[in-house]
């Protein structure tokens, strides 16, 4: 189904359907910014454009990068993120590596690997340039929706308008905040809830500093007032994280990660905590309770600390059978 045009300069069109792909024009040739299910193939030839001479991907989700095998022709050139190559040319080690299905706890929660590897011609990183016709191309490296993701900053026809992938949806808004899960003081993803929206926001502001006239996300609309756009955005992420530590139980377990916010009005306080009865033993993360005829039940048996403790309470005693799993 055709999707909407728009044109940013003489030379410069968004194409809006599934996702926004950037369609650069030089003569009869295109360089194409995303490239979403491939319906931006049949706008082309109303443009004047015969050929696609690159493709440039700002991340590796499959929904901005399905089409890629389907729009590139014998001559296209496909550049990616030089910190997400593999996840273009080699996905098969993440589809068929065992570690990748389970206990995902260290990965950005997301399901748009691509299904099928394609070749990459060029991998992009911080300050790479690329000229295509009079436009000149510089990567800029924005982490945070994946740990690779680019701003792709084009100037063309006296315009500065960065490609800057997933970082920002609209004004104040992301298409997907989940990406953001992104454990630091805990190690693991599982406690980071929004754990990446720093590195997000300053990836944004470096696009800020190249002074863009235009924000261009892979979903969302188009953005002419950037500034405005990304401080409504920083002000929303701090004040959702705000509500999010005001009552994290994750305070009393990791203060570390939350001393900035330490006695703020509205947060909830850290009730006085109670013994335990000796029934109930606690070890990392888990509960043991211990009956009186020696049967144990373990509640979330997640790390050999528990499977040590066990053993160690079979040996003196205390325990004399572990129900089966259920």
């Amino acid at each position: 189904m055709p999707g909407q045009i728009s044109q940013i300069t003489p030379n410069l069109f968004i194409h809006h359907g599934g996702c926004n792909v950037g369609i650069l024009r030089a003569g009869a040739r295109a360089l194409l910014l995303e490239c979403d299910d491939g319906a931006v193939q049949h706008e082309l030839p109303a443009l004047g454009i015969t050929h696609i001479d690159w493709i440039l991907c700002t991340h590796h989700h499959r929904d901005s990068a399905a089409s890629l095998t389907q729009l590139a022709g014998p001559h296209t050139q496909i550049g990616v993120p030089a910190a997400e190559r593999q996840w273009f040319e080699e996905v098969e080690r993440f589809w068929y590596d065992p570690q990748m299905r389970w206990h995902l706890y260290n990965t950005h929660p997301h399901n748009l690997m691509l299904a099928d590897s394609v070749p990459v011609h060029r991998a992009f990183a911080e300050g790479d340039q690329l000229h295509f016709g009079d436009a000149h191309i510089t990567a800029l490296e924005t982490p945070g929706h994946t740990d690779g993701s680019l701003t792709y900053l084009v100037e063309v026809d006296g315009q500065r308008v960065a490609f800057c992938g997933d970082a920002i949806y609209a004004e104040g808004q992301l298409w997907d905040v989940y990406s953001l899960q992104k454990g630091n003081e805990t190690i693991t993803d599982y406690h980071g809830f929004l754990g990446d929206y720093p590195r997000l926001l300053a990836g944004l502001g470096k696009v800020l500093a190249a002074r863009p006239n235009a924000l261009v996300p892979t979903h969302g609309v188009i953005m002419h007032n950037p500034a405005r756009a990304v401080d409504l955005l920083h002000q929303r992420l701090d004040q959702c994280y705000d509500r999010y530590a005001a009552i994290s139980a994750l305070r009393y377990y990791f203060p570390a990660m939350f001393a900035a916010y330490a006695g703020r009005p509205g947060h909830m306080p850290i009730r006085q905590g109670i013994a335990v009865p000796d029934f109930l033993r606690h070890v990392g993360t888990s509960w043991i309770v211990i009956a009186e005829n020696g049967e144990a039940l373990v509640m979330d048996c997640g790390s050999p600390q528990v499977i040590e403790a066990l053993h160690a309470w079979q040996t003196s005693g205390e325990i004399t059978r572990l129900p089966p799993a259920g």
